[in-house]
């Protein structure tokens, strides 16, 4: 017996005999869910950031941070979930569409902002639709849909885009109490890289429709 065999199995050992183990891959995908309304918060203008921060800067290096905390959530619970084996069915399902949730939020955000522009986005949430309803499809059908490599390259790519627009909003703002539209024109490499991932996003598409059609028959 090689000793990563004996390694894996001590730590499935532990995962059962400390289930909390097992719940934590879900936990940290709530609690990446539950922090969207916070960067939302903290970035938008609004009473509480103005509150809190005086400049455009300073709301979206907060924003950041906290985006940067809920992803690192996402690479925690796939993490967790394979070394104790706790991949369960919910987790799944559940990780995916908290990944979308978040994805989706923060492209939404920027166009209200001005930063990027409508039909892209539009583009990305009408694939995240389509493939979840896939899943949903295949979960009618005691089936789950696990996220794919084409999928993680998606993810990766978006979350690129979105870290681009907050850094480039954070040079560009400098000192400005409000994000105007000419802050907001001058900033063009997150919109490059967004027509580039919406591009991918479509591409992805089809392994998941070519693997999962099956669930679209009655």
């Amino acid at each position: 017996m090689t000793f990563s065999v004996m390694l894996n199995r001590s730590r499935i050992a532990m995962a059962e005999k400390k289930p909390f183990i097992k719940k934590v891959p879900n936990i940290l995908c709530g609690i990446r869910i539950a922090l969207i309304p916070v960067i939302l918060l903290f970035t938008f203008e609004n009473p509480v950031s103005a509150a809190l921060f005086s400049t455009v800067r300073g709301r979206y290096i907060a924003g950041a941070i906290v985006f940067a905390v809920a992803m690192l959530t996402d690479a925690f619970d796939g993490n967790i979930a394979r070394k104790y084996d706790a991949v369960s069915d919910f987790g799944k399902f559940i990780d995916p569409i908290a990944d979308k949730l978040i994805v989706l939020s923060m492209l939404i955000m920027f166009v209200d902002e001005g930063i990027m522009s409508t039909l892209p986005v539009l583009i990305v949430l009408a694939r995240e639709f389509f493939v979840t309803g896939l899943r949903l499809a295949a979960a009618g059908k005691g089936e789950v849909v696990a996220a794919n490599m084409w999928g993680k390259i998606k993810t990766c790519l978006q979350s690129v885009t979105i870290v681009a627009a907050f850094v480039c909003v954070i040079i560009q703002s400098g000192t400005a109490p409000s994000l105007t539209s000419d802050i907001a024109s001058g900033i063009v490499i997150p919109e490059i890289l967004l027509w580039i991932t919406a591009a991918y996003t479509v591409i992805s598409c089809i392994p998941y429709y070519i693997s999962n059609r099956k669930y679209l028959k009655d």
